[in-house]
């Protein structure tokens, strides 16, 4: 333990000291330890945006993360918030659950947040937390998380990818990424609508504890899609190389099932997608037809507001006969 409080005090020293030299502007990172030579080398990696991702192979020494996200003028600290990606995320809509049957895979690095003139573990495999979700505050307008590599055990191949996101320590406005536990207002339903990355209607079938993510998985049944926003990889409306599992967008935002091979269609069958709220909410389905919206938040669905079909009418009926909507409302 001496000898590698001794090894990163050196480290931070010779970094900080380098930093001003250092250039960067990106949102995610990929890289593999395979082109360090240096067992106990470290990576610097500048993240300029609000989220994104970093994806290490082979990982081996550290990464020191510095963020860096573009902030209101008259504020300069933010709070971040940093997952362990340890299995593979499901699809965004699905017909089944058995995407979530793959096993948690063990993450091969720990993460120590960058203090004044020390490290301060924030999380590993073994600190006895199931949580993958962990979160930390800028100091004077800076923050660093340095990703150190476990030591290697035989020759499979390991991949350390986390997801990221920085907000501002003031709410002053509504913001999706970070509203609490209460009913949004007629203003704040407007905007989650335009703004949104899911908006559907749809029934709440299940609710399931998930102490990996420090939240309540609610399952959707969706009975109409109004928008879907894709997600990083091939688009399954268009990818012909996908298997038996691919989506196709019909003029209606109606989602329904077909095979690369006739393309012919199917019966239909129900669709879903999980759509997640802070376990301290204590959220349980409820009974009839919601609007459900929501947007991606390091890597799911996270729920900004799911008002009642019957009390989203009211408001779009209302609004087109004002003509004040944002944005063209639908229910």
């Amino acid at each position: 333990m001496e000898l590698r409080t001794v090894f990163w005090t050196v480290v931070l020293g010779l970094i900080f000291g380098a930093e001003a030299g250092m250039m960067g502007d990106q949102c995610d990172w990929n890289g593999s330890g395979l082109t360090s030579n240096a067992e106990r080398g470290v990576t610097p990696v500048y993240l300029r945006c609000r989220e994104g991702l970093v994806s290490w192979v082979y990982p081996r020494g550290a990464l020191r993360l510095l963020f860096k996200p573009p902030m209101p003028a008259d504020e300069r600290d933010f709070h971040v918030c940093v997952r362990v990606v340890r299995r593979p995320d499901p699809p965004d809509l699905f017909h089944d659950d058995r995407f979530n049957d793959t096993k948690a895979e063990r993450f091969p690095a720990r993460l120590f947040i960058e203090g004044a003139h020390k490290l301060v573990p924030l999380y590993a495999s073994d600190d006895g937390d199931p949580r993958e979700l962990r979160c930390f505050r800028s100091r004077r307008g800076r923050a660093a998380l340095y990703v150190e590599a476990e030591p290697e055990e035989g020759t499979k191949r390991r991949e350390a990818t986390l997801r990221y996101e920085a907000r501002p320590l003031n709410r002053r406005h509504y913001d999706p990424a970070t509203a609490d536990c209460r009913p949004c207002t007629e203003e704040e339903l407007e905007l989650a609508f335009c703004t949104s990355d899911l908006v559907s209607r749809g029934t709440f079938v299940g609710a399931e504890q998930r102490l990996d993510l420090d939240s309540t998985q609610l399952t959707l049944r969706l009975s109409k899609l109004i928008r879907a926003t894709g997600s990083a990889g091939p688009d399954p409306r268009t990818d012909d190389t996908a298997e038996d599992n691919y989506y196709r967008y019909e003029v209606d935002n109606a989602l329904e099932r077909t095979t690369p091979r006739s393309r012919r269609r199917r019966r239909p069958r129900s669709l879903h997608a999980h759509v997640h709220v802070a376990a301290a909410c204590g959220a349980e389905p409820g009974a009839g037809e919601f609007l459900v919206m929501a947007r991606r938040r390091l890597g799911r669905y996270s729920l900004v507001c799911a008002p009642r079909l019957e009390d989203w009418a009211l408001l779009v009926h209302r609004r087109a006969r004002d003509g004040t909507a944002h944005c063209s409302l639908q229910h």
